[in-house]
């Protein structure tokens, strides 16, 4: 799958995060309003390069005719001294692809005990008591299994999410570090469980510490 340009980028993310928040795709007039295009024929073209991408299929007897395709997953960019740091997750985009890095911290990642690991805004207070605060940075090595209780990174509708993680033989469990927020609990078997993507190595305090787990 080609990488986007930046405008490409920034249309495709405006088309799946208007069809995750509304339930359908946006028109091709609600595009060009909503970036300013002179015309259509600007937002036909545009969508008809990031079709040929891979990234969305179009119907043209639709009004809403846009359909966000699965893309190929890629792996994300691996560096001696520096950790990706993810910034917003786009529906149907891995969490590791290109696409989504928002810059690359220049930490070396043997620091967090090296492996494939990136990097994760921490928003909300529900891991407090674990020492994750709101504007943490989080560090997370790269792995699809943990075991029972530890601190992994899960993803929930495109949204990743730190919590302690319980697993049985039916269900996941997502417990915060926080008694103010209720346990998440999800049926294995259903196919849009959460999944983990990572196990929590550490922090990055905005004031420039660090702290390892």
């Amino acid at each position: 799958m080609k990488p986007l340009t930046k405008r490409q980028s920034d249309v495709y993310a405006f088309i799946v995060s208007w069809k995750r928040d509304k339930g359908f795709p946006p028109s091709q007039a609600e595009i060009r309003d909503h970036f300013g295009f002179a015309s259509l024929n600007a937002v036909r073209s545009h969508l008809t390069l990031i079709e040929k991408k891979g990234y969305v299929h179009l119907n043209a007897g639709k009004a809403r005719g846009i359909q966000v395709a699965q893309p190929i997953v890629t792996e994300m960019p691996q560096s001696n001294e520096r950790i990706p740091l993810l910034g917003s997750i786009a529906a149907g985009i891995p969490i590791w692809a290109e696409q989504n890095i928002e810059n690359l911290l220049p930490i070396p990642p043997a620091l967090f005990g090296g492996g494939k690991l990136f990097a994760l805004h921490v928003v909300g207070d529900s891991m407090v008591q674990a020492g994750i605060m709101n504007g943490d940075v989080a560090i997370i090595r790269k792995q699809n299994s943990i075991e029972n209780g530890e601190i992994g990174a899960v993803l929930i509708d495109q949204e990743a999410t730190l919590k302690r993680i319980y697993l049985s033989s039916g269900a996941l469990r997502l417990k915060a570090e926080n008694p103010a927020f209720e346990d998440l609990i999800f049926d294995k078997a259903n196919t849009e469980s959460p999944r983990v993507i990572g196990l929590y190595q550490g922090i990055i305090r905005t004031a420039g510490r660090w702290s390892c787990p």
